[in-house]
């Protein structure tokens, strides 16, 4: 259903305001794009938070400053989710330094309960994100892929003359049974020559068919994003 109210007229009003409401209620589902990135989101450093024990959820981001190009981004594919821009979060380092991010939340929806079972959610142990078994299997897609490369994936090797084409997934925020068991999954189904290796103590997931990789989620990554791809 297309909105009748503009969504720069709730800034600043209560969620619990009928206008609020009515625009909430004119929002049906995510879109095939929104769906399929929020999944590689997801995976990525997106999370999900209920205020009402789970009757609705809200996705949340948050990014450094030198992917700024990437938040204006997602914030721009998920427009009608979220009321307020982006906004700047600054901090001091423990070695002193100026760190600055970037956040912005959707809106709270019954759209986002279906990641909340993918993730579970409702049952995260200590906050921390957990994936249901065939997660990859059944709804990671390539767009999904390019999204988790994106938020959390980046070259093996960062050596300005390496011939080194491999990619890693940044997955040290998942159990080692779960790494395990989604690179399995991502090696059967995109044929990525997908690899487990240890870092500083967790797992991460290697693609080693860096061609493959292309061929399946390039035409996905934003320009801006791009640095992070290999280039020999």
């Amino acid at each position: 259903m297309k909105n009748i109210i503009n969504k720069q007229e709730l800034i600043g009003i209560s969620p619990n305001s009928k206008k609020f409401r009515e625009y909430k209620s004119s929002l049906d589902k995510l879109s095939r794009v929104q769906w399929k990135a929020s999944i590689g989101l997801m995976l990525g450093d997106a999370s999900l938070q209920t205020q009402n024990k789970g009757k609705d959820y809200r996705m949340k981001f948050e990014w450094g400053n030198k992917h700024l190009a990437y938040v204006n981004h997602v914030y721009n594919l998920f427009d009608e989710w979220i009321i307020s821009k982006p906004h700047k979060k600054t901090r001091v380092s423990p070695k002193n330094n100026i760190v600055t991010n970037w956040g912005f939340q959707t809106i709270s929806h019954l759209a986002f309960k279906s990641l909340s079972i993918l993730f579970n959610a409702g049952g995260a142990k200590n906050g921390k994100k957990s994936t249901i078994n065939n997660l990859i299997t059944l709804h990671l897609t390539p767009i999904g892929l390019a999204y988790w490369f994106m938020d959390d994936g980046g070259k093996l090797d960062y050596n300005p003359k390496s011939k080194n084409r491999s990619i890693v997934l940044n997955t040290q925020s998942f159990s080692s049974e779960e790494v395990v068991r989604m690179c399995e999954q991502l090696e059967k189904k995109f044929c990525l020559g997908c690899e487990v290796r240890s870092n500083k103590g967790r797992k991460v997931i290697v693609l080693k068919n860096y061609d493959q990789f292309i061929l399946l989620c390039g035409k996905y990554i934003i320009p801006e994003m791009r640095f992070k791809l290999p280039q020999g």
